[in-house]
């Protein structure tokens, strides 16, 4: 996270050399002036660098939903003066950073938040005690942590997953790493948990860090490549727990424990949820639907586990939106209609910048009920939340891909383990995206099938609840392994019935 700042902050681009040169002797640099809300910040570039990286480089947090293509306009700055090659600023003065090469010395203004909201959290009341530690969930999107001290007390905060320059989701970093870019996302991710650390515990209290998330995140953070999961047969370099030092990943605790995943794209952050909720204990038939930029889902049939994954992309999480963002403040996260009148919330009660995902599954069945849209998807034109915020008919076509897989998984899964919907006992939905979801929203859309018995709970940040428990608890971590052991997966790859659930739930129910 980065911190506010009072002065100028000299940085330098790490891959070039910070003295200017002159042609002759081979390339020169330039001085690039960032200004944001909380600081002027000047950097070094080499002449032709790609100013997205350049930013990264310095510790900005550029959002790259398409993965540097230029067509999300996610990344762009406005140029106050100076020159970049390879692009045409806009009628606002406005270019895309991952299409800008840097070709003098340039004035930009650039306001990339690093800052979540931490508000996903709901796990008070289990914080275990006389233990003081800090867990931690690295979401795709969303890095999120808890501090507990030994009465239980405890704070918690959340950033922006900074490795977001490299892609809005996995298989972006993994793609990267492939091209040489693990050190960098390794580097980057662990500067962001010791950054939040010593948010939590200025006073370095904590003894101990526990670690959940993706499969794909936790071998990042350990500085192990992803690669091997990028390719068939998809098969992860770890999936127990992993136990380290804090020395060797340059963070302020004694010890470090990563916990277990079950498969490449069913990670620790599913395997806590099942712990937390106790699934592998149910007597009844339960099911968990994690939502973001994978959608992953657990059934289980008393005790019985069985799990899935889908590839949702980037759009539940506000990314690939025209106006999207994620949970952030200024992000509006509910969207309905009092007395004939449309309103909105917006996180942090500040001016509304953008739609989070939460917002646009409520906007998305609002305008269902209106008959703005029909059951195809079209949209006329743009629909507006306020002035700067509004809804694209392309932004209901990336929310039509992502809610057809995960709605898709969820029917397949429940169609393998022989379950009809109605006689699911509980829905949990989780993650940040599952704390201010209205299931209600996410019926109407489609993003989940409706269950007409089951008991419905927002269960918020689950793994982070579960790292949260295995602080000072080895037996808790065991039963995690235990938990990722006897999970079977359903694997959706080529799957032609999953394929055909897929197009048919690429449409809207409209009543």
């Amino acid at each position: 996270m980065r911190e506010k700042q009072e002065a100028t902050i000299i940085l330098t681009h790490k891959k070039h050399n910070p003295v200017l040169r002159s042609k002759g002797e081979g390339y020169m640099t330039y001085s690039l002036t960032v200004k944001n809300k909380d600081a002027a910040v000047v950097c070094r570039a080499e002449a032709g660098a790609l100013l997205s990286a350049v930013l990264s480089e310095n510790g900005f947090a550029v959002p790259a939903a398409c993965a540097g293509r230029g067509v999300c306009n996610k990344c762009a700055v406005k140029v106050l003066s100076g020159v970049f090659d390879n692009v045409t600023p806009d009628e606002n003065g406005k270019i895309k950073s991952c299409r800008a090469r840097v070709a003098s010395d340039a004035v930009i203004e650039a306001d990339f938040s690093e800052k979540s909201e931490g508000s996903d959290f709901t796990g008070e009341g289990e914080a275990p005690k006389n233990v003081c530690g800090i867990a931690v969930d690295i979401g795709t999107t969303t890095v999120a942590a808890a501090f507990v001290n030994k009465k239980g007390e405890l704070r918690y905060a959340s950033c922006i997953n900074p490795q977001s320059a490299y892609g809005a989701d996995v298989i972006s970093r993994i793609s990267a790493c492939a091209e040489g870019k693990l050190a960098p996302q390794t580097e980057r991710i662990r500067r962001s948990i010791a950054a939040l650390m010593r948010e939590l515990d200025p006073a370095g209290e904590a003894e101990e860090l526990t670690v959940a998330g993706n499969t794909t995140m936790l071998h990042i953070f350990c500085g192990v490549s992803p690669e091997s999961m990028g390719v068939y047969p998809f098969t992860p370099a770890f999936t127990d727990a992993v136990h380290l030092t804090g020395a060797e990943l340059g963070l302020s605790v004694k010890k470090v424990t990563v916990l277990p995943c079950v498969s490449a794209f069913i990670g620790a952050d599913i395997t806590a949820g099942m712990y937390v909720l106790g699934l592998h204990k149910t007597e009844k038939r339960v099911l968990l639907a994690d939502l973001g930029t994978n959608g992953e889902i657990v059934f289980s049939d008393a005790g019985k586990l069985l799990c899935t994954s889908a590839a949702a992309g980037p759009a539940l999480e506000g990314a690939c939106i025209e106006c999207g963002t994620g949970g952030v403040p200024g992000a509006i996260n509910r969207v309905y209609k009092k007395n004939g009148v449309r309103g909105f919330t917006v996180i942090g009660s500040t001016l509304p910048t953008g739609i989070c995902g939460a917002g646009l599954a409520d906007a998305v069945a609002l305008m269902l009920s209106e008959g703005v849209l029909d059951e195809t998807g079209y949209l006329e034109e743009e629909y507006y939340l306020a002035d700067n915020v509004y809804i694209s008919p392309a932004d209901i076509r990336q929310l039509q891909l992502a809610k057809s897989a995960v709605c898709s998984a969820v029917e397949r899964l429940l169609e393998s383990a022989n379950i009809l919907p109605d006689t699911v006992d509980e829905l949990f939905i989780a993650g940040g995206l599952g704390y201010y979801m209205s299931p209600e929203s996410a019926f109407a859309c489609g993003i989940l099938p409706r269950f007409p018995k089951a008991a419905v709970t927002a269960a918020g940040n689950t793994s982070l609840r579960g790292a949260l428990r295995c602080i000072g608890n080895a037996s808790a971590v065991e039963e995690m392994r235990s938990i990722a052991k006897n999970c079977s997966v359903a694997e959706l790859g080529g799957d032609p019935r999953f394929n055909e659930l897929f197009a048919e739930n690429m449409f809207f129910a409209t009543e």
